[in-house]
């Protein structure tokens, strides 16, 4: 193994740990609906550690797909954490979620 791979590979680990300890926290104070924080910092930890293992396994690996297994985890994450917050409204075709009532008051 070569000094640049050992740093990439250190260097993605950190990052994935953090960005881990990030989702987990972030889950924690949210209470998102489904699943537990320690679930989700998993989900983060699988898809940044497998395209970790990617890159530096297989160095002819596109980067395309790499890309897309590093994002998977907190993407989804975020996905999840959004329907948590605005999940339970009706639905309003005429609307979009950031108008306020106040606007529309205004209107009229």
């Amino acid at each position: 193994m070569s000094v640049t791979t050992a740093v990439v590979a250190g260097g993605g680990a950190a990052v994935v740990a953090l960005v881990a300890a990030a989702v987990y926290r972030d889950a924690a104070r949210v209470g998102v609906d489904l699943g537990s924080p320690p679930l989700w910092a998993a989900l983060v930890v699988v898809s940044g550690g497998a395209s970790l293992l990617t890159a530096v396994l297989v160095p002819d690996a596109p980067l395309p797909g790499v890309l897309v297994l590093t994002v998977l985890g907190p993407l989804l994450y975020l996905l999840e954490r959004d329907d948590t917050m605005h999940g339970d409204d009706p639905a309003d075709p005429t609307r979009l979620p950031s108008e306020s009532d106040a606007a529309d008051d205004r209107d009229e």
